[in-house]
């Protein structure tokens, strides 16, 4: 049974289980409490001192979902369930909000050609973020998605490329969705290019399509993750004199519907190649800010 409900969640929901039930675990013992089965008032104070340490909302649903998933392993009452624990929750969202506490900050077309332009091509590593950073823009994959690419998922076709994104957020039982990518109209920020550059540095073999480097400037075969895409892409960001403040794995994908949407195109087209199923999402994202700044009223203050 525990393996049933472990193969409901996906592997990175489960290894985001696993940390927040240990930042419990450790919280319990440093007290004496139970965490097997955690008392429900436990739980109510757990989350109430995690909240005035500034965690958002968003972090305490993982914690919750956290506790109930490793309480139904084990077959034991569900504290999360209970009235008490419920009306606490209640109560932070309230008081806390829940609205992100910050941002992805999007990476334009301006700010990507700035990127690439500053990043050296003639190194393996230059090579890979290079690609890493215009397939992620052009595809708007999110970072786990561009870090679990295998040479598999990737068809060059006349045009442009396919990717198949085995298993994503919104696609949980890993049925597949297919994103296409364009070829681009300038050499140095093609991404079908920049792509086929990189493999011809990392070889053939079978596996991740990005991978770790060892130094100085050797290719591995081992896959790289989600951690280090961000880390790559801000790293990059700030060599190109972008300030990384705000400048995380998402901002691909954002600076993708961003940019998109200042050019024009239509949100049903947006929102496909995000594959958003709630297309509100991409209008307070994304949208609302740009026709904040083209219609706000601050414009006719003569300031």
């Amino acid at each position: 049974m525990v393996a049933a409900i472990a193969a409901e969640r996906a592997p990175s929901t489960l290894v985001l289980y696993a940390s927040a039930w240990r930042v419990f675990t450790r919280w319990c013992a440093a007290r004496g409490l139970d965490t097997f089965p955690a008392d429900p008032a436990t739980v109510c104070a757990y989350l109430a001192e995690r909240a005035e340490q500034g965690l958002s909302i968003g972090t305490i649903n993982v914690a919750c979902a956290a506790i109930a998933y490793e309480h139904q392993c084990a077959g034991l009452p569900d504290p999360i369930t209970d009235a008490m624990v419920g009306r606490v929750r209640r109560g932070l969202r309230r008081l806390v909000g829940v609205a992100p506490r910050r941002r992805a900050r999007p990476l334009i077309g301006e700010d990507i050609r700035r990127i690439v332009a500053r990043i050296d091509p003639g190194t393996a590593a230059g090579t890979r973020d290079r690609a890493l950073i215009l397939v992620g823009f052009a595809s708007a994959l999110r970072r786990s998605e561009l870090a679990g690419l295998t040479l598999a998922d990737v068809e060059f076709r006349p045009g442009g490329m396919v990717l198949t994104v085995r298993r994503s957020k919104g696609d949980q039982d890993g049925e597949g969705q297919i994103v296409a990518v364009a070829a681009g109209e300038h050499t140095v920020t093609d991404p079908v290019a920049a792509l086929l550059a990189w493999l011809a540095v990392r070889g053939t073999r079978p596996g991740s399509v990005f991978t770790r480097m060892r130094y100085p400037d050797h290719t591995t075969t081992d896959p790289i993750g989600g951690h280090t895409v961000a880390r790559i892409i801000r790293v990059r960001a700030e060599a190109a004199g972008i300030p990384g403040e705000g400048v995380t794995g998402h901002s691909l994908r954002a600076g993708h519907a961003t940019t998109a949407a200042m050019a024009g195109a239509p949100l049903d087209r947006i929102a496909a190649q995000t594959r958003h199923r709630d297309v509100s999402t991409l209008v307070q994202h994304y949208i609302r800010p740009i026709d904040a700044m083209a219609n706000t009223s601050s414009w006719a203050l003569g300031l």
